[in-house]
């Protein structure tokens, strides 16, 4: 009974809201306390945070998590577009009322981490949103976009690692971090016919296209796994130097990754001319074949230095910094990379070319975070309980913005990044029987401030994205972040 249970608790988490681990942490736990602690952590989110973590783990441990991610951005100005689609941008365009990237994102998370061979552990994490196990979306350049929030969110993720102590008091961890590649093939042909007969008892302008058939001949979609390395270690100096007992030194590294899609289209047009005025019957055809180029979820290369003081079993400190490799970033534009264009009357292959240039240069960065636990003293308790033991946390961390410069007609938003997070805890023996163990409960609270910045855009004649009367972009806004875990011992 207790196995059903624990697997039911599993296969079916809370619906819940949340957001993206390498932005807001992973693990209620270490949300609470700024979302970092590399040199800490031991559990299953380990085989994503840093997998030499999995060789603390004594006891099976699980985890379930919920959480909710709230940005409240600043308003943008009405922009100029081609909101009528006439084909032109001018006065008799009503203004585009644009939000900005503010929609709330919905998630649940488990964790899973036990024991192997005395010495190893193995785990594995995963993050999956609600209302999309994967969204892909793109944006186009020339309207304002939060890059480094647009979609980004809007992802599934998946590690599994496994580490183990190789010398006394010093561990060391190996997993990997799954996303996908795709490629999309399509293949179809539209044959349009023409006639004129109507034409000529006509009072006006009849359709002289009198019928279209699509015909879609093949869709081919490929989806591979694509793994993003993780490595890490963790040193408990105290076991050699003692008179520095309880400091922890570590370090991890994760790899590039992202979800590139390269979509191939193979078109065929033919055209039916038929009784048009003095034009015999006519066939012909135009053929297209396109290569379009893809990619969103990037995720850089990342290395990550981490301390911590591990006063007995009461408080706990940290710090970590992290270098991120954001120059090497590709947007979720979508490029064209090959086309060609052929018909028996003109050839336009020369004169194709992509409708999203795109010039940004991003930079790499070092962020920080730091946070803190205090465990209070148990409380005894006379009943199922057992005990009750209370937890406080808080955490602060700064990431400042990777974003450089762009074109000059390009509306690409960023700016710095401050947060700082509050947790609370409660430990009791498991008082349904269901896990031989403790049960936790760990509730927390984030609250992420972007730096108020302003991007000039201004034009004297209307251009598509341009802002209407005014100077160009106000920059800012705050992230509200909530949710909880259920954690057990079995």
């Amino acid at each position: 009974m207790r196995l059903l249970l624990f697997t039911i608790g599993l296969t079916f988490p809370p619906l819940c809201c949340a957001s993206g681990p390498e932005t807001f942490g992973i693990g209620g736990r270490f949300q609470g306390a700024g979302g970092g602690g590399i040199a800490l952590v031991d559990d299953g989110t380990s085989a994503l945070v840093n997998p030499a973590g999995l060789g603390q783990i004594r006891r099976p441990v699980a985890g379930i998590g919920t959480q909710t991610a709230i940005p409240a951005f600043q308003q943008l100005p009405a922009l100029w577009w081609d909101t009528n689609r006439d084909g032109s941008v001018d006065q008799r365009d009503a203004p585009l009322v644009y939000p900005p990237n503010d929609e709330t994102v919905s998630a649940s998370q488990i964790h899973l981490g036990r024991q192997i061979g005395g010495k190893f552990g193995i785990g594995f994490t995963a993050h999956v949103p609600m209302a999309n196990l994967v969204r892909f979306k793109t944006f186009d350049p020339s309207l304002p976009t939060y890059i480094m929030w647009e979609n980004r969110l809007q992802r599934f993720t998946i590690a599994a690692g496994v580490g183990g102590e190789v010398l006394p008091g010093f561990a060391i961890g190996v997993g990997v971090d799954i996303l996908a590649a795709a490629h999309l093939d399509v293949t179809l042909t539209a044959d349009v016919s023409v006639s004129g007969a109507q034409a000529s008892t006509a009072t006006n302008l009849d359709p002289l296209v009198t019928e279209v058939v699509m015909d879609i001949h093949e869709i081919d979609m490929r989806m591979v796994p694509v793994p993003a390395p993780t490595f890490g270690f963790q040193w408990d100096v105290g076991t050699l130097i003692k008179p520095l007992n309880g400091f922890i030194l570590a370090a991890a590294y994760h790899g590039e990754v992202g979800l590139p899609i390269t979509l191939g289209m193979d078109i065929q047009a033919n055209v039916n001319v038929d009784e048009l005025g003095s034009l015999d019957p006519y066939i012909t055809s135009l053929i297209a074949d396109a290569q379009v180029q893809l990619f969103d979820h990037y995720v850089p290369r990342k290395i990550t230095l981490g301390l911590a003081y591990r006063r007995a079993d009461t408080l706990t400190l940290y710090a970590d910094l992290k270098w991120s490799d954001w120059s090497r970033m590709q947007l979720n534009v979508a490029q064209l990379t090959d086309a060609t264009l052929t018909s028996p009357l003109i050839d336009l292959s020369d004169v194709i070319r992509d409708g999203n240039p795109l010039e940004v240069i991003l930079r790499p960065v070092w962020s920080y975070r730091m946070g803190t636990e205090l465990q209070l003293p148990e409380w005894e308790v006379d009943s199922k309980f057992q005990y009750v033991r209370l937890v406080v946390r808080g955490g602060f961390g700064v990431e400042p913005s990777p974003l450089i410069s762009q074109r000059a007609d390009t509306m690409l938003l960023d700016s710095g990044r401050s947060f700082f997070t509050l947790g609370a805890g409660v430990e009791t023996w498991d008082p349904l029987s269901l896990v031989d163990g403790a049960v936790h409960l760990d509730l927390f609270f984030q609250s992420h401030i972007l730096k108020t910045a302003f991007l000039d855009r201004q034009t004297d004649v209307p251009r598509a994205g341009f802002p209407v009367g005014q100077a160009g972009f106000p920059i800012g806004g705050r992230v509200f972040v909530f949710g909880g875990e259920w954690g057990f011992e079995y």
